[in-house]
């Protein structure tokens, strides 16, 4: 896949989102942000519409994505752990040497993508469909998926081979 300049934020965050009492909640719509090395921890945005904005070098632990909408968006050298991108729809997104332990992808759509140097542990991939995707160095459960494409490509495994 050929990189494709993904945009970076250049102006103040703007969010949208509902107030609870006086703690505001995660916002639903978020464009030309900057969470960089933010720390969440028991959130969710599920639902949102995310655009041009950059998570590098967050922590994510029990964080819900589910369903939302993330475009043109980075999550460089983030760690995630216990999340959710179930039905998500994601495109022009960077997960480069990302690090995911138990998160699911089910029934998410990737486009245009990079997972390059990423790390999934305990992942579900139900359903998920993965297109136009960087994927060099992505490793799976320790294995790396693009060594193993590229074994299956070459001929060395064929159906029925175990």
């Amino acid at each position: 896949m050929k990189k494709k300049a993904r945009s970076k934020p250049t102006g103040p965050a703007r969010t949208t989102g509902a107030k609870s009492g006086n703690t505001p909640t995660l916002p639903t719509k978020v464009s030309h942000a900057s969470f960089e090395k933010i720390e969440l921890d028991d959130v969710t945005m599920a639902d949102a519409k995310v655009h041009d904005t950059t998570f590098e070098g967050a922590s994510f632990d029990d964080v819900s994505f589910s369903k939302a909408t993330i475009h043109n968006a980075s999550f460089e050298d983030t760690r995630l752990d216990d999340a959710s991108f179930a039905r998500a729809s994601m495109k022009n997104v960077s997960f480069e040497s990302a690090t995911f332990d138990d998160v699911t992808f089910a029934q998410a759509k990737i486009h245009n993508a990079s997972l390059e140097g990423s790390s999934l542990d305990d992942v579900n991939l139900a359903g998920v469909t993965i297109t136009n995707c960087a994927i060099e160095g992505l490793t799976i459960d320790g294995v790396r998926i693009d060594l193993l494409l590229q074994h299956k490509r070459s001929g060395a495994l064929r159906d029925g081979d175990t």
